[in-house]
């Protein structure tokens, strides 16, 4: 039912915005596991997971003319695998988490030509778990309603982007992104915070 709404609900702005975007790329997670601010667990070792966005883009009316607007809000759906791992020669630990939500973009584009944009951005994601497991050793765990994982998980993260184009209507990006993951419903003392670098290719058609 979420996953209705959150289409309904993109496909509202689709008629009002310039463009229409689809990114694809990977995440390389940690996860930082605390207790009472104190350190549980660092599973440093980068476990690589997918990354899906689909949304619009929507200048920031600053200049006269629509293309030359240095500012575009964007929002889109996403959806992210978070994964990592960790151990020793005694023992295994093993994370996969996959989050649904909602991206909301402002990016600024400081080189601006004919054929290439470059721009900083800044982001803010609201998401949920849609499923989550934890392994250790031979045993598997299913973490979906876990309080460190159930509830909103709010992610804020910076990145730059490079567009490419490729006609007046349509465009190639590659981006660079990093985040942090934090549980806003979570209460108890045991918090999971989610370190992510993740990298971007994208499609960009026009809708003027």
């Amino acid at each position: 039912m979420k996953k209705i709404y959150l289409l309904l609900l993109l496909s509202s702005f689709i008629g009002y915005s310039q463009a229409i975007y689809i990114l694809v790329g990977k995440n390389h997670a940690n996860f930082d596991i605390k207790s009472n601010g104190n350190r549980i667990t660092n599973l440093t070792n980068k476990g690589i997971g997918d990354s899906y966005e689909i949304g619009v883009a929507i200048p920031i009316a600053i200049t006269r003319l629509p293309f030359d607007n240095p500012l575009n809000y964007n929002v889109g759906l996403t959806l992210n695998q978070y994964n990592a791992e960790s151990g020793n020669i005694a023992n295994h630990y093993e994370w996969k988490t996959e989050f649904i939500g909602v991206q909301n973009t402002i990016t600024y584009s400081f080189i601006k030509t004919n054929h290439l944009d470059l721009a900083a951005k800044g982001s803010f994601n609201f998401g949920t778990l849609l499923s989550g497991s934890q392994i250790i050793n031979n045993s598997y765990y299913d973490v979906s309603g876990h309080k460190e994982f159930k509830g909103v998980q709010f992610t804020p993260s910076l990145g730059l982007q490079a567009q490419c184009n490729l006609s007046e209507y349509a465009y190639l990006s590659l981006g660079y992104n990093y985040a942090t993951s934090y549980n806003l419903s979570n209460k108890i003392n045991e918090k999971v915070y989610i370190h992510n670098h993740q990298l971007l290719f994208g499609v960009h058609l026009e809708l003027y």
